[in-house]
């Protein structure tokens, strides 16, 4: 879905002769989960190890749209907001002209099969949102 959604956006950028960043937002209120010991050691960084994979992920990501011709920027950014609100607030920040978001079709009846952060997105941005419906091989 992220590989999808990834080059659905570099199209965009591509087209538009705009610049392409990949933005993973890391929310440490999820390490608030209680897991038992057994599970997980109590010696393991459990913060730090999901900031390690979350950007071998994008790492990933990021050399696969290059291949196609678009080399993106990474931003990896930790906010204890919700997930939808901080990619908003990202956007603002950095005076984004489109936001692209991947929907998997989740959720309530009521967000008519949009997920709940694409739905948030769709419904606070301050630019243009597109939405990449989830793509079933």
């Amino acid at each position: 879905m992220a590989l999808y959604t990834a080059r659905m956006a570099a199209q965009e950028a591509q087209l538009h002769d705009a610049r392409l960043t990949l933005l993973h937002i890391f929310n440490p209120q999820m390490l608030n989960l209680q897991i038992p010991e057994e599970i997980l050691p109590p010696t393991l960084d459990l913060r730090e190890k999901l900031l390690q994979l979350a950007h071998a992920e994008m790492e990933k990501l990021r050399q696969s749209i290059a291949e196609d011709g678009i080399p993106p920027r990474m931003e990896l950014e930790e906010s204890g907001e919700n997930i939808g609100k901080a990619v908003i607030d990202f956007g603002k920040a950095h005076a984004v002209d489109m936001l692209v978001v991947g929907s998997h079709g989740h959720g309530a009846i009521g967000r008519l099969l949009l997920g709940s952060v694409a739905n948030d997105i769709v419904h606070y941005a301050s630019c243009p949102v597109l939405v990449v419906k989830h793509h079933e091989d």
